[in-house]
């Protein structure tokens, strides 16, 4: 089955753009001389690469052509708060991956950390401690727990993964937990893991806080928020 045009189009110019090893910040030909040598028509380049562009294969600059884009997962990853809304996906299935993620790196960036990047997260649970001493919700508290726990990687794509989860989190769920001592003492616990050096008990420690939002989205029906 023939693709589209468009499809035809958008698969030429990334050929071409590996064909010819071009780097980051390189300049593309002008549209003439591009579409002629890819055997398109320029109103077929023009939409390609307006959709590459959304991709994040090529930029557009005003005035001075078309430029191959720095790699970035970025346009990928904004796709996906819309797929989660329109495609019927669960929170339940983003735990999953969100799980495999911090459960798969765990060990590994505990080999990573400081004693400063310790101190640092055990503030960060007090602040979960005190806000839930005066009843109030930490979940962004607890957002900032998980980004601060894994930035020792220095891996762009798992920050923003995780920062997605909880875009997508507060998008799907009408309400967030507020959060409990429960909730405060599986923090500790990953600390104290780590500290342990014992690959085991992280894995286990891991495995023990997302049981423990697992069983709070089981025990309750979840609603997509809906559109104001």
């Amino acid at each position: 089955m023939r693709k589209p045009l468009y499809q035809e189009a958008q698969q030429r110019l990334r050929d071409y753009i590996l064909d010819h090893d071009l780097s980051p910040g390189a300049a593309l030909p002008p549209e003439a001389e591009l579409a002629k040598e890819l055997g398109i028509s320029r109103l077929s380049l023009r939409e390609a690469t307006k959709s590459l562009e959304t991709l994040g294969v090529v930029r557009a600059v005003a005035g001075r052509g078309l430029y191959v884009s720095e790699f970035s997962f970025e346009a990928v990853l904004q796709q996906l708060p819309y797929s989660f809304g329109i495609g019927g996906h669960s929170l339940m299935e983003l735990l999953q991956v969100r799980e495999a993620i911090e459960r798969g790196l765990i060990v590994t960036v505990s080999g990573l950390m400081s004693e400063d990047d310790l101190a640092e997260l055990d503030g960060i649970v007090d602040e979960m401690a005190a806000a839930y001493q005066r009843n109030e919700t930490f979940a962004e508290v607890d957002r900032r727990f998980h980004v601060r726990l894994f930035a020792p990687l220095d891996n762009s794509l798992v920050t923003s993964l995780l920062e997605l989860f909880w875009d997508l989190f507060h998008k799907l769920e009408s309400e967030l937990p507020s959060g409990d001592q429960h909730s405060v003492e599986v923090h500790r616990e990953i600390l104290a893991a780590i500290r342990s050096g014992d690959p085991a008990q992280m894995t286990a420690s891991v495995d023990e806080h997302f049981g423990g939002i697992r069983r709070s989205l089981e025990s309750r029906e979840i609603q997509p928020r809906s559109e104001e």
